[in-house]
């Protein structure tokens, strides 16, 4: 089944040619964005951000390939912290509300992606439940802001946490 994205997956993430030598050598090609997945700790932050990336992305792939990893959320901090405002941080993984949105952008979040809800929106009634959904998260979002009293999710930071 070498063909399959299963197998595609498991090629991939289990290369041991992906250095952080080799993203250098990829910035050196490509002077476009460059991304980091997959990027758990504040050293891998620091690291991929060293090596030329332009964001980092917090992700555990949706705790698919190790059941121990940590969750996004609980190592977004100090990865904010690592980065220092040198790249974009994207998080995903936990992600489902809007609330989910504000609360990654106090931590240190510049933006969320967020793959199983648009999925599942699309899987159980196309078009029309996809944009409901992202309605409802707008909306959350919006509702959100306002009951920690912050006008715009730009302005979100640590504060709304206490």
């Amino acid at each position: 089944d070498v063909g399959s994205v299963a197998a595609y997956v498991d090629r991939e993430l289990t290369d041991q040619r992906a250095t952080w030598e080799r993203v250098a050598w990829l910035r050196e090609l490509w002077d476009g964005p460059l991304v980091i997945k997959g990027v758990l700790s504040a050293r891998d932050a620091r690291l991929a951000v060293d090596y030329g990336a332009d964001a980092v992305y917090v992700s555990n792939h949706g705790g698919r390939q190790l059941d121990a990893s940590p969750g996004t959320l609980d190592v977004l901090p100090e990865i904010a912290q690592a980065v220092g405002g040198r790249a974009e941080i994207l998080l995903d993984g936990g992600v489902r509300r809007g609330q989910d949105v504000v609360m990654a952008r106090a931590l240190g979040a510049t933006a969320c992606l967020a793959g199983r809800p648009w999925f599942f929106a699309l899987g159980a009634g196309g078009r029309a439940a996809l944009e409901q959904y992202l309605d409802v998260v707008k909306r959350d979002i919006d509702r959100t802001l306002a009951l920690v009293g912050i006008p715009r999710l730009d302005d979100v930071d640590g504060s709304v946490l206490r």
